[in-house]
């Protein structure tokens, strides 16, 4: 235990040092310089090695080299997180596009696909201008629909709004007010000044229509996935 708060200590310490150096010369971890990253784990590779040579002076022989191995595959094991967080990523997010079907999942060719939910309709959780908003996928309508909840969480304000428009729903004819969307992003494709509507208060749902589909270089269904192209 006094081996792995030696331990613990020390790497703080490099850790803090490749911190500092890693600023001083300008290397950023989070922009893809390797310098940065290498200093970090250099510094870890320092500090376990100086614990082992620490331990091996107060423990006998085989315990020495047990716990020499076992800092070597936690280490093996972080070195290997990082190599593959990428991967992993990917991963997370097919999961989660499993479980929960509006979530985008984003392939490595970078195109996004979703998962029918059990209403057979597909649904897409994006940002609209910085609110997150739920779509029912709906290649029969002409544009992109806001309830007039969701565009609340657009920070649009419906009553500010002419509705004036009639457009034609599952449940008949209403008044849409027409507005542009500032920014419309699904995963990595990100659309801007798109042609919308806001329903009036009392219709849920909201809709992405073709004038969001068409701007794709296509989209298609295949089973129970929709993938959309950039």
């Amino acid at each position: 235990m006094r081996a792995f708060g030696y331990f613990v200590l020390a790497l703080l310490i490099l850790l803090a040092i490749a911190a500092l150096a890693s600023w001083a010369f300008g290397w950023s971890i989070a922009d893809g310089d390797a310098r940065g990253a290498q200093l970090a784990w250099g510094g870890t590779l320092a500090a376990l090695m100086s614990v082992g040579i620490l331990a091996s002076s107060r423990q006998k022989a085989s315990t020495t080299i047990f716990s020499l191995l076992a800092w070597a595959g936690a280490f093996l094991i972080l070195i290997l997180a990082y190599s593959y967080r990428d991967d992993a990523k990917a991963l997370w997010g097919r999961i989660r596009g499993e479980f929960f079907g509006s979530e985008p999942v984003v392939t490595t060719a970078g195109d996004v696909e979703l998962r029918r939910s059990t209403d057979a309709h597909f649904y897409a959780e994006a940002q609209v201008n910085g609110g997150t908003v739920s779509f029912i996928v709906d290649t029969g309508a002409s544009m992109v629909a806001l309830s007039w909840t969701d565009a609340r969480a657009a920070g649009i304000n419906p009553q500010s709004l002419d509705f004036s428009q009639t457009v034609i729903t599952a449940g008949g004819p209403v008044k849409a007010a027409r507005i542009r969307i500032g920014r419309l992003a699904i995963g990595p494709i990100v659309r801007r000044d798109v042609d919308a509507g806001v329903l009036p208060e009392g219709v849920e749902g909201s809709l992405l229509g073709l004038s969001f589909l068409d701007t794709l270089s296509s989209y298609e269904i295949s089973g129970d996935r929709l993938t959309l192209r950039d």
